[in-house]
């Protein structure tokens, strides 16, 4: 699949999940934790793809975040720009392997959106804003991403959303 369609497709896939999990996951997972899929993708796509695609794709995720739910504008929409810029720089750097580096990739990524999202939120909003992120649901969140990240990996190397070959090149 050509580039500028993978993107683009990649882009629908992540609205499409920005939707579900805003509303229908909702009624899926009983804990009312959700994995939080669109990361998934955007931390992929920019680890296979670089660090351009993972930018794009993490700012239009977030966009969406922001307009779908009540949150700061723009506050999700640095998060996943910032988290698809770093897992960009991973490209052509690690081993991709189908289940534990997807799974430990994930973990990784989950736990610096909840950094960066504190971080942001000490920085730039009202006293009393802050994420949970050293609570029990976001551990559980980050759990529920690195178990399904392999599945999602897989998914997205067999519709050739992310390249096929072991390194993530061209």
């Amino acid at each position: 699949m050509k580039t500028k369609e993978a993107f683009f497709i990649s882009l629908l896939v992540v609205f499409v999940l920005v939707i579900l999990q805003s509303t229908l996951f909702y009624y899926v997972f009983p804990v009312k934790v959700i994995p939080d899929f669109a990361l998934i993708v955007v931390a992929f796509c920019g680890a296979r793809r670089g660090m351009q695609d993972g930018q794009l794709l993490g700012f239009f995720n977030g966009l969406a975040e922001d307009f779908i739910t009540a949150s700061f504008p723009g506050f999700n929409a640095l998060v996943k720009t910032l988290i698809g810029f770093l897992a960009g720089t991973i490209k052509n750097k690690m081993l991709f392997d189908p289940v534990i580096f997807p799974s430990l990739f994930i973990f990784f990524v989950t736990f610096i959106k909840g950094i960066l999202a504190a971080v942001i939120a000490y920085l730039f909003f009202p006293e009393g804003y802050y994420p949970a992120v050293f609570s029990g649901s976001f551990f559980l969140e980050m759990v529920l991403n690195a178990l399904i990240a392999p599945i999602v990996y897989l998914i997205l190397k067999k519709t050739h959303l992310i390249p096929g070959d072991i390194w993530g090149g061209k």
